[in-house]
């Protein structure tokens, strides 16, 4: 089959999502045609040799122009139409993770690893899919959501919310990942210092209650509907308020960066991965997505979800002896079968209201 691997991206993530991409391009390429599509800064999309190295990228990328083609099944390659039997989704954050890619593809009617537009949409925004947590019963930190537009107004009072939760406080652009714009806040000042930096990223921010001595853990769900295969959970370990983006990316391979499994009792880890199922089908996900949890006491909160996690979570299937290979293979085949699925459905309805001479009375 030829599946193309899409990475990249306008993001604040295209870094990590270059090296998800190539990761993706090597263990679809065992068993598949593949073409790499880099999506670069600007939103261009690009495919050529040695795509599949992450050395490439670390200076101007030349390619040739790649564009999809609407209700087609592929796209256009310069000038040649090349058919595309499924597309991996690894451009995390911005046009990528959010549903804008998803969307895309849905037009082209290519198969496509990730999840559907509506899924990616919610799973991005923090502020909407703690309200859609909430409102299945899953539970999470107290917090609060703060518009832009709103904030600079007189009338505004954010005391009012910060009283219902109490110092210290986390605060979070609504639409992105790899903990770029989060900031801690123990006072007012700090707090208004934080909303600032978060609104330089995004229009939307939210305001969490920052636990204090809690533990965090991970679990990633792979599959769609009610057919999932659940992952082992993680610790990531050697932080203290939160993770930043040099945390997560950016040490040395000899640091130890997780605990797999979770340091947990039997219990608590079998709540976890529980939840992570919950999650996934509150969501309406599908390809893979990893949940991260915040554990306080006895206490455990949902508090966020990744539709296209780093590394697609190879990492954390892998600890199950499922290879990059095997995993890319599953999604791929879940992919076909979600859009059979659709195929199937109805979309066409024949009506006279065109041909009405009043159709609108």
């Amino acid at each position: 089959m030829k599946i193309a691997v899409i990475f990249g991206g306008k993001s604040s993530e295209h870094d990590i999502s270059i090296i998800t991409g190539v990761m993706a391009v090597n263990a679809a390429g065992v068993k598949h045609e593949v073409i790499p599509v880099y999506v670069t800064r600007e939103g261009r999309m690009l495919t050529g040799k040695c795509f599949d190295k992450v050395e490439h990228f670390l200076s101007p990328v030349k390619g040739k122009p790649v564009c999809f083609v609407p209700a087609s099944g592929g796209m256009k390659i310069g000038s040649r139409f090349v058919h595309i039997d499924c597309a991996i989704n690894a451009c995390h954050g911005h046009g990528g993770e959010d549903g804008a890619l998803s969307g895309l593809l849905e037009l082209c009617e290519i198969p496509y690893v990730g999840s559907s537009v509506s899924a990616s949409a919610i799973g991005m925004d923090k502020w909407v899919f703690k309200r859609i947590m909430e409102s299945c019963g899953l539970p999470v930190v107290p917090y609060f959501g703060v518009n832009r537009y709103e904030y600079g107004k007189p009338d505004f009072d954010i005391a009012s919310f910060v009283d219902k939760i109490g110092f210290p406080l986390i605060v979070k652009p609504c639409n992105l990942g790899s903990s770029i714009g989060v900031g801690i806040a123990n006072d007012f000042r700090e707090l208004f210092v934080a909303l600032d930096a978060a609104f330089m990223w995004d229009r939307r921010a939210v305001v969490e209650k920052a636990l204090v001595g809690f533990t965090e853990v991970n679990c990633a769900v792979l599959g769609y509907d009610d057919i999932l295969l659940t992952s082992e959970v993680e610790q990531p370990v050697g932080f203290k308020d939160f993770l930043n983006f040099d945390d997560k990316y950016c040490r040395s391979l000899k640091t130890e960066v997780r605990k797999m499994p979770a340091p947990l009792p039997d219990d608590v880890r079998l709540k976890v991965r529980s939840l992570s199922e919950q999650v996934f089908k509150a969501v309406g996900c599908s390809g893979v997505a990893r949940t991260d949890f915040l554990i306080d006491g006895d206490d455990i909160f949902v508090n966020e979800i990744n539709t296209v996690p780093g590394s697609l979570s190879e990492y954390l299937f892998g600890y199950g002896g499922m290879t990059f290979v095997e995993l890319i293979d599953r999604l791929i085949s879940d992919a076909l079968k979600i859009k059979e699925g659709k195929d199937a459905l109805k979309y066409r309805y024949q009506s006279n209201v065109l041909s009405a001479k009043n159709p609108h009375k």
